[in-house]
């Protein structure tokens, strides 16, 4: 048997913690902690106490969760980060609510047996992401990322990021966020950057981040030192010597879809105002950058990140 398991992504998450529950050999959230890593509803709750920017919430379980006259456009999204259903793990999907009439087509199909939907408005802005790792005295070990661009413009994970340091206010809100819901060991809290500076809450990912190659660069080691913990209760991690110089990441697959997905062209008048040039976009993606600057290259294995971009991609067209 493994001496540690440590859950990189949602589906992990929920398998680690159905099969090990609060098992001393899991390496990630379990338990309170693992319910709300996987619950936005109770994130957003927990957000908001902590004095986070949350956007106006409505939580959807039946036609009459939804009122006539709600700000629009908007976002309808599943309120579980994963669920089983029929025997398998899955996702619901995002519904974009552009008019009245997008309203009512999704009220038309809600029912009491459905997993329940957050509503949010639609809001233009940067992502950004803080990271950090959890002790019983506080948060140490801080970093973060601002995505240069997303796979898809329409709202996705980033296919470039680079550093970015939260600010002592944000790092305050953080800190108040995570001593409320007791988290321990690693987190990325997500956040959306508007125009006017606001910083909105969109989740906290309670397990691995896809933007972890950025932090690793810097000598953040936050999957080594969860399993360090796990192995050592009383293992705290060491905060690594600054960088100064401002670095990038990049994931190649995600980088050829971020064109694919320009060149398709933004579904609705809101996603339009902000859509980003061809031109631009391809001029960033085909900027030539070190091999260390991609996301999965590894110096013993070489060509791994080529493959891992062509599988990302081959995946995306068979869609």
């Amino acid at each position: 048997a493994p001496e540690v398991i440590l859950p990189l992504d949602d589906g992990g998450l929920w398998l680690a913690e159905a099969a090990l529950g609060e098992d001393p050999r899991s390496a990630g959230a379990t338990g309170a902690q693992a319910a709300l890593a996987l619950d936005k509803i109770q994130q957003v709750e927990a957000a908001a106490r902590a004095g986070l920017a949350v956007p106006a919430t409505i939580v959807a379980h039946v036609p009459d969760d939804v009122p006539g006259d709600m700000p629009l456009p908007a976002i309808s999204k599943p309120a579980l980060a994963i669920r089983a259903r029929g025997g398998s793990l899955g996702k619901g999907e995002t519904t974009y609510l552009p008019d009245a009439d997008a309203v009512q087509t999704l009220k038309s199909g809600l029912n009491k047996d459905m997993e329940p939907l957050l509503i949010q408005p639609l809001v233009h802005g940067v992502g950004e992401g803080v990271f950090g790792y959890a002790t019983p005295e506080g948060v140490i070990c801080w970093s973060g990322h601002e995505r240069v661009r997303m796979m898809n413009p329409h709202g996705s994970g980033s296919s470039a990021c680079r550093t970015l340091q939260p600010s002592d206010e944000i790092k305050a809100a953080v800190s108040r966020f995570v001593a409320d819901i007791s988290w321990r060991g690693p987190f990325m809290v997500e956040l959306l950057r508007d125009a006017e500076g606001t910083r909105w809450f969109m989740e906290i990912n309670g397990r691995m981040w896809g933007s972890l190659a950025l932090a690793r660069r810097q000598g953040f080691e936050y999957p080594a030192w969860a399993v360090a913990a796990a192995l050592d209760p009383a293992f705290t991690p060491t905060p690594p010597a600054p960088v100064t110089k401002p670095l990038v990441q990049r994931e190649l697959g995600r980088e050829l879809l971020h064109l694919l997905f320009v060149l398709r062209g933004p579904k609705s008048a809101f996603h339009r105002q902000t859509w980003p040039s061809f031109w631009r976009s391809l001029g960033g993606v085909f900027k030539p950058a070190p091999l260390r600057s991609f996301y999965n290259y590894d110096p013993a294995h070489k060509t791994f990140f080529i493959h891992h971009a062509m599988a990302t991609v081959w995946k995306a067209l068979r869609k």
